[in-house]
């Protein structure tokens, strides 16, 4: 503490001081002091700054005094870790507490009595994931009626095998958040200084260590074609389960020096490899009492690491370069157009800057009417040192984890942009970090929305660090994508949408539509994308995506003679040509299609273009040279309307389907013949108000065996159940088995039969 008795009185500082972040820091003055350090005696400046918590040592005295020495050589950590800590680097950890799920007053159950199709070869794989699940105690069966009930999602892999979701939509709805408020990024970034050796560790499925309170096990139950299964420990999806590992880790590693956590990164560190490798034991043994597992990716003794938007290396702490990366590398315009989105965006983010009014002349000077397009040395120069104040703390914040964050994302034709931003105490929004990239070769064949949703996706994954565990919002200018990745379901997205709305579960976001006009920076960043080659991730992101997709077309019930023939139909059809051709750049906002499209607008969001084959959703659009043909197939077997609906709904589509197979049924002088065939009228049954509610259940003898069938008076759905004897014992453990499956309904009805009469 300053004292003007003590220390004498302060003269006006020299220096411009900056913080470990590079944030400016305010100097009331300065005075000078004796500092000492065992032989070694310097007379040095001490700088008084308001509200300081902490003392801090810059770089020119921490030199002086020779606290630090320079690192000739990097020093590797010989332990082997895994060897000394198996338990911790072995299986599926689980945490000591269970955590219990938090629902609003206002909430209501919603549950489903139908398992989501599952296409037959994918049948064995789910069987063997869900039972893989059920051994390293995530899941298990429930046979016992529950409120809520959610879908199975799956998604293919590119191994080959299959990882299983559930969505958790709607329940979300209801669930009450955790706060965890993280600590200043300033204040973690001081405690790292002077540390040379650090190591990162990763926890293994960090979510599914933790187990789940009982009261909150019901909760989670979803519902597959081998029956009804609920979480036993913390599912992914849940929208409250970011913060709450945050909090546990946090408490877990709580008094441990050297020791910092956030999100789901550890980080230890030591200022010298004795004294790292002292801490990372006393870490790795907590985290064994624990019960914590740590996979793969941990990283030990490494020399320099990134973190919190920095990197943390013997050199000190300096900021990460890929914040400013899309500004300082950005190429410079190229036309009057790109002129004026530059300049566009630089107002908007400059406006902090008293500079750089003065700073864009020479560019400005390039709109005037009377000038010609020449970009010379003067408008580069100025190029330059635009984007130079871009990048300074003039205009970049610092990141701040409990003020108001919002990611602004954006794609071009062939390239993507972002802009993370935050709520300053002023009142005003600043950027904290940009990025942008170009397109891969495949990502340009997306559909428009679809590199919209790519840009949202890939941008929260790149801007990770500042935002998991957080609330924030997500800006877009694309509005369909408010609902495509926010309160629709995963079940009723298309293939690349589903994908990378999987990719957002991790995320606790709102996501909103704003004018174009307002998402000025990422616009700009998309259209002058950095170009360099992408990331082992991206590619492997892709590749994913491209699974999704190619499984889509495997299941659809064509051969690939016959998806060749929709295939070249479709590039014949002038109405595909031109429907290909908005998909990929977009449709206009407003309803200006010329009518022969007019019938496709309500269904432009969910138009894509899969292998080269236009589509909506799962289902191949069919051209109209092909309509009658796939209209006859959808109706061969004469299976009636809902059938045949049924028939359609799994593939093929084109508008005014629906109203077509009713009038070629109805039409049908078999299908009428067989439609009124019935002896007498049937009983009417009023409709339930749920699935599952009223059910029935009969028996029946077919090809030498006998079997027991069961029938949801709501959703038509039937379960049949092969009986070796038709004993009332046998009936009744075969009914236990479905209702283990689906839940207990309401009203079973049966014909009073000696097995249900007994």
């Amino acid at each position: 503490m300053y004292s003007e008795r003590k220390h004498g009185a302060l003269s006006q500082a020299r220096k411009k001081l900056c913080g470990p972040s590079n944030m400016s820091i305010q100097v009331r003055g300065q005075f000078e002091a004796i500092l000492t350090h065992k032989e070694k005696v310097i007379k040095h400046p001490v700088f008084v700054i308001p509200k300081l918590v902490s003392p801090l040592l810059g770089l020119p005295a921490i030199k002086e005094l020779n606290l630090i020495h320079t690192v000739d050589a990097i020093q590797t950590s010989d332990t082997d870790y895994k060897k000394l800590f198996p338990k911790v680097f072995t299986g599926l950890g689980k945490l000591q507490g269970a955590y219990k799920i938090k629902l609003k007053e206002s909430s209501t159950p919603v549950a489903l009595s139908v398992p989501r199709r599952v296409p037959l070869p994918l049948m064995k794989k789910v069987k063997e994931e869900l039972k893989r699940m059920e051994e390293l105690g995530v899941i298990a069966p429930i046979e016992e009626a529950t409120e809520w009930c959610s879908g199975m999602v799956i998604v293919p892999k590119p191994n080959g095998k299959i990882r299983i979701c559930v969505d958790l939509t709607r329940l979300n709805n209801d669930v009450c958040r955790e706060r965890h408020i993280l600590p200043a990024v300033d204040e973690t970034l001081a405690k790292l200084s002077g540390a040379t050796v650090f190591s990162k560790l990763d926890a293994t499925a960090g979510f599914w260590q933790i187990p789940l309170h009982k009261d909150s096990v019901p909760l989670t139950t979803f519902i597959t074609p081998y029956g009804r299964y609920c979480f036993h420990r913390l599912p992914f999806g849940i929208s409250s389960a970011p913060e709450h590992f945050q909090k546990r880790l946090t408490q877990m590693l709580e008094g441990l020096e050297g020791t910092l956590c956030h999100a789901d990164d550890i980080l230890v560190f030591g200022a010298t490899h004795k004294e790292h490798d002292a801490r990372l034991l006393k870490v790795l043994n907590r985290l064994e009492q624990n019960g914590l597992t740590l996979n793969e990716k941990c990283e030990f003794a490494v020399p320099q690491v990134r973190f919190l938007g920095h990197i943390i290396s013997a050199e000190g702490i300096r900021a990460d370069p890929d914040k400013i990366k899309a500004i300082k590398q950005m190429p410079e315009p190229k036309s009057v157009a790109d002129v004026k989105r530059f300049l566009g965006m630089v107002n908007y983010i400059g406006k902090f800057s008293p500079n750089i009014a003065e700073l864009t002349g020479p560019i400005r000077d390039l709109l005037k009417a009377e000038n010609d397009w020449t970009w010379g040395i003067q408008q580069q120069q100025a190029f330059e040192k635009v984007k130079q104040e871009l990048s300074s703390p003039a205009v970049l914040a610092q990141y701040c984890p409990d003020r108001q964050t919002r990611v602004s994302a954006d794609a071009s034709f062939f390239g993507l942009g972002g802009v993370l931003s935050q709520l300053q105490p002023a009142g005003e929004w600043r950027p904290v970090a940009f990025i942008s990239r170009s397109m891969t070769p495949t990502e340009k064949r997306y559909a428009q929305i679809e590199k919209e949703a790519l840009a949202i996706t890939w941008a929260c994954e790149r801007f990770q660090t500042y935002l998991l565990g957080l609330d924030f919002v997500v800006r877009t200018d694309h509005k369909p994508l408010v609902s495509l990745l926010g309160s629709r379901l995963l079940d009723d997205l298309p293939p690349r949408i589903l994908r990378f709305r999987l990719r957002l579960l991790r995320f606790s976001f709102k996501i909103m539509h704003v004018a174009g006009k307002n998402l000025i920076t990422a616009d700009t960043l998309s259209r002058a994308p950095l170009e360099e080659n992408p990331s082992e991730a991206d590619l492997k992101r892709e590749e994913e995506v491209k699974v999704c997709v190619d499984h889509v077309i495997q299941q659809l019930p064509a051969t690939p003679t016959k998806l060749a023939q929709i295939k070249k139909a479709q590039e014949d059809d002038e109405v595909c040509r031109q429907l290909s051709s908005l998909v990929r750049t977009g449709w206009e906002e407003k309803k200006t299609a010329p009518p022969h499209l007019a019938l496709f607008w309500q269904y432009r969001h969910d138009l894509l273009i899969a292998e080269g084959l236009l589509m909506k959703g799962n289902r191949l659009v069919i051209p109209g040279s092909l309509q009658k043909d796939v209209l006859e197939r959808v109706h061969q077997g004469h299976q009636g309307i809902t059938k045949c609906l049924a028939r359609a709904q799994m593939s093929v589509w084109w508008p005014g389907i629906t109203r077509q197979i009713k009038d070629k049924v109805s039409q049908c002088e078999t299908c009428v013949k067989n439609s009124y065939s019935h002896p007498e009228p049937l009983l009417t049954t009023l409709l339930p108000s749920r699935p599952w509610q009223r059910v029935a259940a009969d028996l029946f003898h077919w090809n030498k065996g006998n079997y027991i069938l069961l029938i949801d008076y709501y959703s038509r759905y039937i379960e049949v159940a092969s009986l070796t004897v038709t004993t009332t014992k046998q009936v009744m453990e075969k009914l236990k088995a479905m209702f283990a499956r689906h839940g207990v309904p309401e009203i079973l009805v049966t014909d009073n039969g000696p097995q249900f009469a007994a």
